[in-house]
């Protein structure tokens, strides 16, 4: 099963995403900001991160660019009330992989966290065979 974490400051989009990604069979941790997200991340094992990027303490883009600086390549998913393409360029910029705005399509959400995860699955599979030597 894999397991995303959200990390999103409003309690009720929380738990709605919480119970449609529940629904379609994903484990889910909560974080209400970026720093309870990165705690998260220390602790538990993530395969993909709902963020939004209008978020006390660290935000969206920081929580995002202080992932790929540290080296990590978990898929990010920016789920956000900010639509402007500048908006949407700069969290392309600092590493997001994918990006939707609010309010969500639900059956799109899930068909785009299936393509990142296919992708991520894909990388990892390539990078476990070049490491046995194919």
């Amino acid at each position: 099963m894999f397991h995303i974490l959200i990390a999103e400051d409003d309690k009720n989009q929380r738990k709605l995403l919480k119970n449609v990604l529940s629904e379609n069979g994903y484990e889910v941790t909560e974080a209400c900001d970026g720093d309870a997200a990165l705690d998260v991340l220390d602790n538990v094992h993530i395969d993909l991160l709902i963020a939004d990027i209008m978020m006390p303490k660290l935000d969206g883009y920081e929580l995002t660019r202080t992932l790929r600086d540290s080296g990590s390549t978990l898929p990010v998913l920016m789920l956000t009330a900010k639509q402007l393409p500048e908006e949407k360029k700069h969290g392309f910029l600092v590493g997001t992989d994918d990006y939707m705005t609010k309010p969500v399509d639900e059956e799109e959400m899930i068909l785009r966290i299936k393509a990142l995860l296919r992708r991520a699955q894909i990388v990892t599979e390539h990078k476990l065979s070049m490491g046995n030597g194919q």
